[in-house]
């Protein structure tokens, strides 16, 4: 006798069985497509060092302005600050938080003096990052990268130097600008560019533009976070360095990544502090931070 159908018992088996393929494979292309997108923020950081370096070399070995600030020292900013149009004057009027939109945004990126070597605004944006996609107004940041501070930015400027005590020696340390490459001691391990979330900073208030550059070691604490690392990448963050490459960090201490995420210590307990003790993470920030010892 020929059949024509399933039974509602083959049904039921088949429906399970495409209901467990999916419990399967749902998370495994969800993580193909986390992978996929970090190696597009890896791309990002690779096309802003490589602008970085050809500034240099087209200017004596001069390194580009690392702070967005309009009134800092150094007029040469990489990007600047949501402007109008396209090269007004930063030091004059800019939007407000009031009055900023997406357009503004691109138009400080477009005013940087890396655009010509970049000349395209997605250079600027980890695709994990859906901060302008999610947010309202005046919340939609798009730019995800930052320089770090004392890479020709405002950690160690003049009239900013302040003094670390670094462990486990306690020699203290003077943090100092630098403003030609030639003044960066391993390069390959002195980072410029990192990820950083400034909307949803489990430290700082929400934020409704990336200002500044990315600073470390609060109130001159070896062991306080300032500025944090943007968990774009799960337990992972993308840098790039002075020599011209990019990594992708794993971040290995429970109290970084629960601050990042600003979510309790795993086994419980809230939120670690921004203060953390003898956090290796820590260790390898400040240590690629200093950019002359």
């Amino acid at each position: 006798m020929k059949r024509n159908a399933f039974t509602l018992i083959e049904l039921l088996v088949v429906i399970a069985i495409i209901g467990m393929l999916l419990a399967v494979l749902i998370p495994a292309l969800q993580y193909a497509k986390e992978q996929a997108t970090a190696i597009v923020c890896m791309a990002n950081q690779s096309g802003l060092i490589r602008a970085w370096m050809l500034y240099a070399d087209d200017n004596s070995g001069n390194i580009v302005g690392g702070s967005t600030y309009n009134w800092r020292e150094t007029p040469d900013h990489w990007c600047e600050a949501p402007l109008y149009n396209v090269g007004d004057n930063p030091a004059g009027s800019i939007p407000t938080a009031a009055d900023v939109t997406l357009e503004y945004r691109f138009n400080g990126i477009k005013s940087g003096k890396l655009f010509p070597y970049t000349e395209t605004v997605k250079l600027y944006h980890c695709p994990n990052d859906k901060n302008y996609k999610v947010q309202p107004e005046p919340y939609r940041v798009y730019r995800t990268y930052a320089v770090a501070g004392c890479m020709k930015s405002e950690d160690g400027a003049p009239g900013r130097d302040r003094s670390i005590s670094v462990p486990p020696s306690n020699t203290l340390k003077r943090l100092i600008c630098v403003y030609k490459r030639t003044e960066i001691s391993s390069p390959a391990t002195k980072y410029v560019f990192v990820e950083e979330d400034v909307v949803n900073s489990p430290v700082h208030s929400p934020q409704w533009r990336n200002e500044g550059g990315f600073v470390l070691m609060a109130n001159n604490d070896y062991w306080q976070w300032w500025d944090i690392m943007a968990p774009f990448h799960r337990n992972r963050s993308t840098l790039s360095f002075a020599d011209g490459h990019a990594e992708k960090l794993t971040w290995r201490d429970p109290r970084t990544i629960a601050l990042m995420n600003n979510e309790p210590l795993p086994g419980g307990g809230g939120v670690p502090g921004n203060r953390q003790p003898d956090n290796e993470d820590m260790v390898y920030m400040n240590t690629g931070y200093m950019a002359t010892h």
